[in-house]
């Protein structure tokens, strides 16, 4: 919008003087032959003589084309009305971070066109965040205190008095509405390039398609931006010019006038849409968060009131044929969940009409879209708008990248990336392609087990997924704890999975339900609901008999949601697995994890994964195929194991965290400590399977084979060279241990250990001295006992733990206690006097002699550093 403010004015005066002139050539037009009365002087010419020649569409507002412009048509009745507008990207960058079709670019958001003066028309987006009952004394106060925002001051093109409408320009559509120049420039992401960023060219920007709809109309602005010396974009000819096309959607409002927004409850995991009201004083806090819904009500037990149309989805024809029985068969899954509160058929599923009028930018449609990306790996996305004010949803749609369906690929870009959790989510995507990575590791492990990849594979992967993101299409916010409502006999009883699924809810991350060979297993994916979704659904959607306003529900909603108390109906989510920042604390919640007890899940996992890498040689590559087939799939088997191995540090200074309240059931405090003896089994797997001298034991002739297949294109088309052939394991593993050893020893997750003694209430629960004991022990203990290991991998394992310590003990970041400071001193000391004690031996290589130098070395300039004392402390 601040691009939008810089552009405004001289775009309005540059189409006011345009229209002068268009005026003068429409009086001598009507002086030749008959038609309406020529316009006063200075006023907008007569809407007949506007149109002659022009393309006019006719929809919620008319749609006139004319001189390469756009213009609407707006009824004198819609005037001061309210609307609702969004953008979207129609076009991508083939897989590089810009996607077609993407919703929430912009949400929805209510938009005026106020008339100002004769010539005028200003389009307006009304403050929706603040409220108060209209006409009290708050309402006035609240327009005194708040602004609005002015979108564009349109020139009025012509007028129709007798039919009563206006035409307004709407050449400012074509400036950057939604920051697509400041993203481009950061897809980039080259500091040493600051000519690479990207900024609107208006010369080379025009109007695209324009459609009217009954119920909404759409004008698509083709933008051009350019960049001075832009980084390799390879799936356009010129990456020095990149024509994107915005789509602007203006609809009507669908608010249903029956509708009661529905409060809010952390107990239950609804997206929110948050409102502040300034009418009342009876609570702390006046901030007030419905839920994101749809209106659907049941006034007859056994079929939808007649007033109510239900959820009808269309799947388009960009959906490959053999994948539309799998989602058809997850949409209707979730009327299971509606007819037990009432509710028959509520969701109904179409294909494409054969109708040659079809278009899925009708904004009666719900959509089902198939994506083709280069680059993304495959994602799913839903797609849902509501109303600003209320939260009633009014569309939604599901898109899918088609990559999420290349099982035999095995090729993914960030699945050992140690920071891929760490970055921050956007707005209510599935953007993370963890599924896809999940569903091709979990062909690999069947196929390295000697087991057939099932038929059904692809269809319950997919079916899975469409549960997933339609759930997200009725409100439903991720549920991270799914997971820990089943044992793991549960998960291999077939009959047991074919009932519940492998978790709670259909919106956890779940990775294949895969168990060694000669294991019984249940189903692979989650194909049905979970206890938890159908309570989901009750708590959200069910009517509460008699309740007129959204406060006449909170008994009943409260009465609902106290059932969070049981593990079936427990509900964690995004900010609860923010483990990298140290935000999270309750190891039970997480993302592609199995069975109420982790730890020992991740304990078959690991071992599991282990044991398959000793077998990639006799599968990988098939004859006559790449090398890079066995470099995929290794890839694909560190994933995994990284994601169980990284899961063991949430135990450290963990703490079950409750959303129950008091009076709930068996509601236990709001934080319960971990207990050390749980904190010390975790680290048990991280000491054997991250950090021991056992761990990371791959035969060379596998890391001999895993090269990559080396095309230099001649138009640089998908050519991206690597530095090294091969994988570097010492790089590899560095990452990851460094990772685990971030999180571990982040300032607060020390702060919470070190305050954990005074929680536990006399209850066992580890301290910061265990912590440096026990990654003391497992990292240097071999220095103590049995002598260094020569293995590359140990050495760097140690100095990075020692560069840990030392950074701790001079330069402690902010918020890190001060026992953590003391205990880091202590460590290094004890490891500077065994590495002194081990180099009076003769014995020693010249590798290991170096490095016990250097690690003495770089502690005792440690030791005699000054601290730093961080300004906050010096306070």
């Amino acid at each position: 919008m601040r691009i939008l403010g810089a552009r405004f004015s001289a775009v309005a005066f540059g189409a006011v003087a345009s229209f002068s002139f268009a005026a003068c050539g429409s009086a001598a037009l009507a002086a030749a032959e008959p038609g309406p009365p020529a316009a006063d002087a200075g006023a907008p010419p007569p809407y007949a003589t506007f149109v002659k020649g022009a393309e006019v569409q006719d929809g919620l507002f008319g749609v006139v084309r004319k001189d390469g412009k756009v213009y609407l048509a707006i009824k004198n009745e819609q005037l001061d009305q309210d609307f609702y507008e969004h953008a979207t990207t129609a076009n991508g960058l083939g897989g590089y971070g810009v996607l077609a079709g993407d919703d929430f670019e912009q949400p929805a958001r209510i938009v005026q066109f106020r008339r100002i003066n004769d010539n005028q028309v200003a389009v307006v987006l009304p403050q929706t965040r603040f409220e108060a009952q209209p006409g009290s004394p708050a309402a006035t106060a609240i327009g005194l205190s708040t602004a609005e925002s002015v979108l564009a001051v349109a020139p009025v093109a012509a007028e129709d008095k007798a039919g009563g409408k206006v035409v307004i320009d709407t050449s400012f559509l074509l400036g950057d509405t939604i920051g697509l120049g400041n993203l481009l420039s950061d897809i980039v992401k080259n500091p040493t390039n600051p000519l690479g960023g990207y900024h609107l060219d208006p010369s080379r920007s025009f109007f695209g398609r324009t459609k009217a709809f009954p119920e909404n109309v759409i004008v698509e602005a083709d933008q051009t931006f350019g960049s001075e010396k832009p980084d390799t974009i390879d799936t356009l000819p010129d990456a020095h010019s990149l024509q994107m096309r915005v789509k602007y959607n203006f609809a009507k409002v669908f608010a249903s006038p029956d509708y009661v927004p529905r409060l809010a409850d952390d107990r239950v995991g609804f997206w929110t849409n948050a409102r502040v009201e300034f009418d009342r004083d009876d609570s702390y806090d006046n901030q007030r968060r419905y839920v994101i819904r749809w209106n659907l009500k049941a006034s007859d037990p056994t079929k939808l009131s007649p007033a109510v149309k239900p959820i009808v989805y269309t799947i388009t024809n960009t959906v490959p044929t053999e994948y539309r029985q799998a989602i058809r068969d997850a949409l209707l899954q979730w009327n299971k969940a509606f007819e037990r509160i009432g509710i028959s058929d509520a969701i109904k599923v179409q294909d494409q009409p054969a109708d040659p009028a079809f278009d899925d930018d009708d904004i009666r449609y719900n959509p089902i879209r198939w994506l083709t990306e280069a680059h993304d790996g495959g994602f799913a996305e839903a797609q849902l708008e509501w109303d600003p004010r209320t939260g009633e949803i009014f569309r939604s749609g599901i898109l899918l990248d088609s990559d999420m369906m290349r099982f035999a690929k095995f090729d993914y870009h960030d699945e050992i990336s140690p920071d891929a959790a760490a970055r921050p989510h956007r707005g209510f995507l599935h953007r993370d392609a963890g599924a896809a990575v999940a569903a091709r590791a979990g062909a690999l492990a069947l196929t390295l087990q000697g087991d057939e990849v099932p038929a059904g594979y692809a269809h319950d992967f997919l079916e899975a997924i469409v549960l997933h993101e339609s759930g997200h299409d009725f409100g439903l916010a991720h549920n991270f704890i799914g997971h820990n409502a089943f044992t793991a006999a549960q998960l291999r009883d077939r009959a047991f999975t074919a009932q519940h699924g492998v978790a709670s809810s259909v919106m956890e991350y779940s990775p294949a339900n895969i168990w060694p060979k000669g294991t019984s297993t249940g189903a692979i994916w989650q194909t049905a609901l979970g206890p938890y979704d159908y309570h989901v659904i009750h708590w959200g959607y069910a009517p509460v008999p008699g309740a007129r306003t959204p406060d006449d529900e909170v008994p009943t909603l409260d009465r609902w949601a106290a059932a969070a108390t049981s593990p079936s109906y427990a509900f964690a989510s995004d900010e609860d697995v923010e483990y990298p920042t140290g935000h999270a604390v309750d190891p039970r919640i997480s993302q592609f994890m199995l069975t109420g007890d982790s730890i020992g899940w991740c304990n078959t996992q690991l071992a599991m994964m282990s044991g398959l890498m000793s077998r990639l040689d006799a599968r990988f590559p098939r004859p006559e195929v790449p090398w890079d087939q066995e470099r995929f799939a290794f890839r694909l088997l560190v994933g995994n194991y990284s994601t169980c191995g990284l899961a063991m540090t949430h135990f450290i200074g963990g703490e079950h965290l409750s959303r129950a309240r008091r009076g709930d059931p068996n509601a236990p405090l709001p934080l319960t400590p971990v207990s050390r003896d749980e904190e010390m089994r975790a680290f048990g797997l991280l000491d054997r399977y991250m950090f021991s001298r056992s761990a990371w034991h791959i035969a060379p002739a596998t890391l001999r084979r895993m090269v990559y297949s080396e095309y230099e294109n001649f138009d640089g088309f998908g050519y991206a060279e690597t530095p090294r052939h091969d994988i570097s394991l010492s790089d590899l593993v560095g990452r990851l241990q460094q990772t685990a050893l971030n999180r571990m020893f982040a300032p607060l997750v020390l702060a919470r250990i070190d305050d954990l003694p005074t929680k536990a209430a006399g209850a066992r629960t580890m301290t910061l001295a265990d912590l440096f004991a026990w990654t003391q022990s497992s990292v240097f203990g071999d220095l103590a006992t049995a002598g260094p290991d020569p293995s590359p991998l140990r050495r760097n394992l140690q100095r990075a733990y020692a560069r840990t310590l030392e950074h701790l003990a001079v330069a402690p970041p902010a918020g890190t206690p001060d026992d953590a400071q003391a205990l880091a001193l202590h460590e290094l000391v004890a490891v500077r006097d065994t590495a002194a004690r081990r180099l009076k031996q003769s014995a020693l290589d010249l590798q290991t002699r170096a490095h016990l130098e250097a690690l003495r070395a770089e502690i005792n300039r440690t030791l005699e550093a000054k601290r730093e004392v961080p300004p906050d402390a010096a306070t």
